[in-house]
């Protein structure tokens, strides 16, 4: 399920860009990240056509994944590295464990 772009001002996305740029590990669990690029700090980001797990920065081309995991409803975005990459299915694991491969979780 993707995860719905929240809108921000650009204060609030320049502090959040300055604090995610510096240390990513927490990404996952602030909404308003959904709208903010790492690459660039724009906020003008949008849903990938074709691909619901995928959001773009118009900017840029930044693209990454963020989207609700299947299993526990927690946010998954793959700039944090809690959310590393599974070997098998190339979605992100969420932190419990589960990923989309047909097993259901991943290592």
């Amino acid at each position: 399920m993707t995860i719905p772009i929240a809108t921000v001002d650009r204060d609030t996305a320049r502090n959040l860009f300055d604090h995610y740029r510096r240390q990513r590990d927490g990404i996952r669990n602030r909404p308003e990240m959904a709208s903010i690029c790492l690459i660039c700090g724009s906020i003008h980001i949008i849903p990938k056509d074709g691909d619901a797990h995928k959001l773009v920065c118009r900017s840029c081309g930044f693209a990454f994944q963020r989207y609700t995991c299947d299993s526990c409803g927690k946010t998954v975005d793959s700039r944090d590295p809690k959310n590393h990459a599974c070997r098998v299915c190339g979605l992100r694991v969420c932190s419990c464990g589960a990923c989309g491969c047909a097993t259901g979780s991943c290592e």
